[in-house]
Formats: structure tokens, sequence, C-alpha cells
């Protein structure tokens, strides 16, 4: 497998930090971080950058100095999850969407006029962006994964003629600060699970993943 320059947001910590530590060995990972860390792994280099503020995403990808060939829409927010929705705070949700779904815009289109032919774009979601599967509760972090889904599925229609794909992805319930003690799959399970949609040439773009299988929307 050829090196690749693969671009994650968030990835100080959780399933970004996971995934930058499994790539950074075979790859040249750039990954964001809103505040200054001090460990950043060899082979990866960290930029300063919060994806709800234009200038500063400006800033940061000014600073890119090769072609960018995977992106990987990480970071995100889940502010309140028991608050019934007719009590939610809209601020909330506003700041929710901007980093879960204007976040991913935002980066993508900073990043694409920067990425290689054949590029590929992979958002983070959730499967409590399902229609198919909707619960209840956490109004503003399932309005933010369902809208970013819906982002997926016209980003991939609107760059497939410049052969970039764009799919988004469910990583399970993942035992990180979000996800709590009590999720069922370590960080690194689920950062392996990732990993076919970032090189596998049978990955179809435009559609829902979990585990490297197609779900519903």
């Amino acid at each position: 497998m050829s090196q690749k320059t693969i671009f994650i947001t968030g990835g100080n910590r959780g399933i970004g930090r996971g995934l930058v530590d499994r790539l950074c060995n075979k790859h040249h990972v750039i990954f964001t971080s809103r505040k200054h860390i001090d460990d950043v792994p060899a082979g990866s280099t960290c930029l300063i950058m919060d994806v709800t503020n234009d200038s500063n995403i400006k800033q940061a990808t000014q600073q890119l100095t090769t072609p960018i060939d995977i992106l990987i829409n990480n970071a995100g927010i889940l502010p309140d999850y028991q608050t019934p929705t007719l009590e939610s705070d809209i601020a909330m949700i506003e700041q929710t969407f901007s980093t879960n779904t204007l976040g991913p815009l935002r980066v993508s289109k900073a990043i694409v006029p920067k990425m290689n032919e054949g590029g590929r774009i992979i958002n983070i979601s959730s499967g409590m962006g399902q229609l198919s599967d909707m619960g209840s509760g956490a109004i503003a972090y399932r309005l933010s994964k369902t809208s970013l889904n819906a982002l997926t599925r016209v980003l991939h229609n609107e760059l497939k003629a410049k052969n970039i794909s764009v799919n988004c992805l469910c990583p399970g319930w993942v035992k990180t600060d979000m996800g709590g003690p009590n999720a069922h799959r370590s960080i690194e399970e689920s950062v392996e699970k990732i990993m076919p949609l970032l090189f596998d040439e049978s990955i179809q773009g435009g559609l829902f993943y979990r585990d490297a299988q197609v779900i519903d929307w």
C-alpha cells in the first residue's frame, strides 16, 4: 500500500486519536485539535483548529504543503443526552449543529481543493442519526448526525465527477469520553473496523456504513 496523506479532525482524543495512532506509522497523518497538546505521535502533525471557525480553518489549512488523499471528519460533540426535546436549549442545538454538521462542511470546503484525484472523505456519523431507527432524546446530536448523513450523500453526488468519494459511518458504541465506560467497543476495535473505508477499493461511495457493511439511512 502506498503512503497516503490523511487529514483527521478532532485527532487529539477518542476515536480520532485512535485513528492517528493506528495510521501514523505508515502514512503521513495531519490531525487537528482545538488546543495545544504535548503528546503528538511521531509521524504525525498537529494543527490547532476549531471546526466552527471559518478563519481558523483557513489559517490552519493554509499550512498544508502536500495534497490530501483522505479526509476524516471526526470532530464532534454530544452536549446533552437526557433533556426532552421540547425542553431543549436552542443555542445548544445550534452549537451542536455547527460542530457536527457545518464543521465537516467547512472543512470539506477547505480540503477538497487540496485533494488528490481518487480522494476519499469519511464523515464520522452515528446510528443515532438513522431515520430508519430513530429513538428519543439527544435531539441536538440526532439532528446533527441525520443532517451529516444528508450532507454525505449530496457531497458524494457532487464530487464523484472529480473521482472523490464521500461516505459516512457509524463507529459503534465506543469507550470514549463521549461514549462512556459502559460502551461495548474499545477504541482500537472501532478503528480497525474503519480501515476498509479508507483503503479498500471495493468500498462504494455515497453510502452509510457500520463495520464496513452498508446500513440503512
